[in-house]
């Protein structure tokens, strides 16, 4: 799957730097159909960036499992030194917890037919 947004990813560090960023270290695997084991896709490290972002990912602990929403990518090279830099960048996420499952929402839906409708705020 690689970085990109819909990636899961498990968190290896965190290095808080600013209030409006965050370093992480973090991976991304598959899984290879054909053996059965997991293929590391990506592993580097990532600026989580923003102050929402980045206080959210201070919060995080090694071993959490992470979902990438908003991601970017970026090079510039250097002339002098003759390198290429690569930034990865994460501007919002969402946590994977234990307790809470992946596939279903987390606030109660409404129930169809349930009594009347309110249209109390309807233009006509």
């Amino acid at each position: 799957m690689g970085f990109r947004t819909g990636s899961y990813a498990k968190v290896w560090s965190i290095d808080p730097k600013t209030d409006t960023s965050t370093l992480v270290r973090l991976s991304i695997s598959r899984k290879d159909k054909q053996t059965n084991e997991y293929v590391q896709d990506f592993s580097g490290f990532v600026s989580f960036v923003g102050t929402v972002a980045a206080k959210k990912a201070a919060c995080l602990k090694e071993g959490d499992r992470i979902k990438l929403v908003d991601v970017d990518v970026t090079n510039n090279y250097n002339k002098e030194k003759n390198i290429t830099y690569t930034n990865f960048k994460c501007f919002s996420f969402e946590t994977m917890s234990d307790d809470q499952p992946k596939n279903e929402p987390t606030e109660s839906l409404p129930v169809v037919d349930d009594g009347e409708v309110d249209d109390s705020g309807l233009p006509f």
